[in-house]
């Protein structure tokens, strides 16, 4: 039935009687809401632009004040000069940038002592920067002690006085820069736009089917051509053309029920290949997490279940997986899958020379589909279809699995015979299954190679742990590890009240049995000394590490001065009777050494190092005594050879 032909004078509606805002009115809204918003962004940009242009210039004040007093307070501290303390921190406090200065001051067996001053009226903050400094003293060259730690924060109202002159021109410029540009637009609209779009609502206000060729004339310079100008003309165009679809609508009327019918036989058709596609979407899907979270010991199983999966899907009756074989030159089957029913016999190795063409073939396409066993023969070379037209299908799908440059193997499924057709459903689930198959081949090689680096990473690390704290020519401990050990052992003694004894041995006039015998004989004696010495020690718990070229020290925690002078003429008499023969000592003909014992004492010795101290004096007296001898950092009688 022909629908009822539509009437201009039926839809025509009195324009001045519609209410609202003129269009120059809402142009000129609109601009003032854009530079309103424009001059919110600008505002809020320049403003964060000078609030961090002013943190950063606080920040690198206080980064310079912490070079500036980093030398002079850590050298304070650690000659334990107050006044100079005192002078530094309310110097620092008085700076306009600084809110507050805290100085803490490290004590080996106190609470740590902290200054503290802040300017008037200030309160914390996490807007102004802070900046903390560990102040470490080197009492010699190549020794750092920590003493302290020097926090400044920032003053937060210096950020905002420095940011509030700079926020008042900033909005004032900008507000003065919209009221101009929203003025000077309505300005030009309301001359150009406005009156000639008011005079064309007029004109189309006053169309009717009998007036349809009256033509629109706007009253202005003929010399404009502007966008005002093509629509007067498309106007008027309408006009002409309007009368003639007006009688074709019947026409499409018609037309458009026979479309109608068409088309929802079409949509159907589109529906089921789309629930097919989302199917095969949602098995590749699950597929996928399959593959993720499969184990790596089962990783080959779990792909192959999964071609199989998809094999089923897709009603076919083989599916083979051929990868390259470690040499290249011919491929292994990795997978042959047949439904229970038919043939389950393993297809033999195939030379790789025969497949030589293969990526050549599939170039153009991820995959090639062969609709028959001719057409198969056809798109292959000879050599190629040779190794597939054996197979009992039909229909039948090759992919190459390729990244990189690399081959990952080659992929072939086959239909049964009579089904010479892939379904666009069944195509997009093989390239799926294709590419899915390709990425986990190449996640379990990337994985395989990831924990072999790791295992490698493991044995260099242990290798470097093992380095870093051991003496390379000895075995022995190191400097680095003893001085790890030492600062422990110290602590542990002082909460527990056990003594602690420390052993400083030196060979004697090792430089001159260098000189005589030669360093590789002086590195054998190093290697024998640092045996006997480690063989005299009893307690696995006792530290004995070399800390210098020819000198070593023993670390006896829970151990007396008394029990540590036994230990110390143990480890003498153990070198002694290594006879290792030195010409040119002075203390006799063969290699000696001589050992400064002492105990820490509660009460006078507050640090290792004070300890180390009494141990080296002790081994200096020794050697001023006349070497290969035990000297205590107490007794008055030393302990020698007969």
């Amino acid at each position: 039935m022909q629908a009822p032909r539509p009437s201009l004078a039926h839809t025509k509606a009195p324009l001045a009687d519609r209410p609202g805002q003129s269009l120059g009115t809402r142009l000129v809204l609109v601009t003032l809401g854009f530079c309103f918003v424009f001059t919110l962004l600008t505002v809020g940009v320049r403003t964060y632009s000078a609030w961090n242009e002013a943190w950063s210039a606080m920040d690198a004040d206080l980064t310079l004040l912490e070079q500036v007093y980093r030398r002079t307070l850590s050298k304070a501290i650690w000659e334990m000069d107050r006044d100079s303390l005192h002078t530094h921190v309310e110097s620092t406090a008085q700076i306009a940038v600084v809110g507050r200065i805290t100085l803490k001051i490290h004590s080996m067996n106190r609470t740590p002592e902290v200054f503290e001053r802040s300017a008037p009226g200030w309160q914390p903050s996490t807007l102004a920067p802070t900046r903390r400094l560990d102040l470490v003293y080197e009492p010699f060259p190549g020794g750092s002690e920590s003493v302290g730690e020097l926090t400044l924060m920032g003053d937060e109202r210096v950020l905002w006085a420095r940011l509030r002159g700079e926020v008042r021109n900033i909005v004032i410029t900008q507000l003065l820069q919209s009221l101009l540009l929203a003025g000077l637009i309505m300005l030009m609209f309301s001359r150009t736009v406005t009156v000639h779009v008011k005079h064309i609502a007029q004109h189309l206000g006053q169309l009717t089917p009998d007036t349809m060729r009256q033509t629109l004339r706007l009253v202005r310079d003929p010399r404009h051509h502007d966008e005002l100008t093509l629509l007067e003309s498309g106007v008027n165009e309408l006009q002409g053309k309007l009368a003639d679809h007006l009688a074709q609508l019947a026409q499409y009327e018609k037309e458009l029920g026979a479309h109608r019918d068409h088309l929802a036989d079409m949509v159907l058709e589109r529906t089921a290949e789309l629930e097919s596609l989302t199917e095969a979407q949602q098995l590749v899907l699950g597929l996928s997490n399959r593959l993720i979270h499969a184990p790596h010991e089962s990783f080959s199983a779990c792909q192959q279940a999964c071609l199989s999966e998809v094999a089923q899907r897709l009603g076919a009756n083989h599916a083979l997986w051929l990868v390259p074989a470690k040499d290249h030159s011919t491929f292994r089957v990795f997978y042959d899958w047949r439904p229970e029913s038919a043939d389950a016999a393993m297809l033999n190795p195939l030379p790789g020379e025969a497949w030589a063409q293969v990526p050549a073939s599939l170039a153009r396409e991820e995959l090639l589909f062969f609709f028959s066993q001719a057409e198969m023969g056809r798109s292959l070379s000879p050599q190629e279809a040779a190794l597939l037209s054996g197979q009992p299908v039909g229909a039948c799908a090759l992919a190459l699995l390729r990244s990189d440059g690399e081959d990952y193997g080659v992929l072939f499924i086959g239909k049964p015979l009579g089904q010479g057709e892939w379904p666009p459903e069944d195509r997009a689930l093989l390239a799926m299954t294709a590419q899915l198959l390709l990425h986990s081949v190449r996640h379990q090689s990337q994985l395989i190679n990831i924990l072999a680096t790791q295992e490698a990473l493991r044995a260099a690390n242990h290798q470097l742990e093992v380095l870093s704290r051991h003496d390379p020519l000895t075995g022995l401990s190191n400097r680095r590890h003893f001085d790890e050990i030492k600062e422990d052992e110290f602590q542990r003694a002082l909460r527990s009240g056990k003594p602690l004894s420390l052993l400083i041995c030196d060979i004697d006039y090792f430089k001159a049995f260098n000189d005589h015998y030669g360093h590789a004989t002086g590195d054998q004696c190093l290697r024998a000394v640092a045996h006997a010495m480690n063989a005299a020690i009893a307690r696995s718990g006792d530290v004995l590490a070399r800390i210098g070229g020819e000198e070593f020290a023993i670390l006896l925690p829970a151990t007396s001065e008394t029990a540590a002078m036994q230990v110390a003429e143990r480890v003498r008499l153990a070198v002694a009777e290594l006879h290792i023969a030195h010409e040119a000592s002075r203390t006799g003909a063969t290699v000696t050494i001589s050992i400064g014992v002492a105990q820490l004492r509660f009460g006078r010795i507050t640090h290792f190092n004070a300890l180390f101290e009494a141990a080296d004096q002790a081994l200096y007296r020794a050697k001023e005594n006349g070497r290969n001898r035990v000297e205590s950092s107490t007794a008055s009688t030393p302990q020698s050879a007969a």
